[in-house]
């Protein structure tokens, strides 16, 4: 999903309609709207980091070859948050995780983990899927009235988007964590 889309979503939820359009049209021409979107974008990165490293993890899959069994993070397709399985010809193998680098006793391993997305820039792709656009929108709603002290409005998106996480946790399979309750 694009993120000028997602955007776009949160510019509408905040009755801000003129200036989706515009986002959309990749057209913001004022410095007021960019400042807005530029905003927008910073909530949007805290937001789709924190639904994929608390709510919705992000998986991935690959192979990799080291000479000397140290896989260093960089040489990841993704930043990697959690390692979940390492195999080697098929079977799984004992790893360790190092500051810098998976250490497994192999020449090339498979190699199941979630990540973190990278920042994205407004022409970027989300890491989450289409049904993911409404989700990603309330909570960069939520997270651009939180920053500009409408409180009261804040609340309200964050408890829709938190509604939203609950429905796509209960269709995925595999859910992820919850975090611990916090009193305040």
């Amino acid at each position: 999903m694009e993120v000028k889309k997602i955007i776009g979503s949160a510019l509408k939820i905040l009755g801000r309609n003129s200036l989706a359009a515009d986002v959309e049209d990749g057209a913001v021409r004022d410095a007021e709207g960019r400042e807005t979107v530029d905003t927008l974008l910073y909530c949007f990165n805290a937001v789709e980091d924190e639904v994929a490293r608390k709510y919705v993890p992000l998986s991935a899959k690959e192979e990799l070859k080291s000479f000397d069994g140290k896989y260093y993070y960089s040489s990841f397709s993704h930043p990697p948050v959690t390692v979940k399985k390492v195999r080697a010809d098929g079977k799984e193998i004992a790893f360790e995780l190092m500051l810098e680098y998976l250490f497994a006793d192999a020449d090339k391993i498979t190699v199941e983990y979630t990540y973190a997305p990278t920042g994205k820039s407004i022409d970027g792709e989300s890491d989450f899927g289409a049904e993911s656009c409404r989700m990603l929108a309330l909570g960069t709603a939520s997270e651009y009235c939180f920053i500009n002290g409408e409180i009261e409005a804040a609340e309200l998106w964050e408890k829709k988007y938190r509604g939203e996480i609950d429905g796509l946790q209960r269709s995925l399979p595999e859910c992820g964590s919850i975090p611990p309750r916090r009193w305040v």
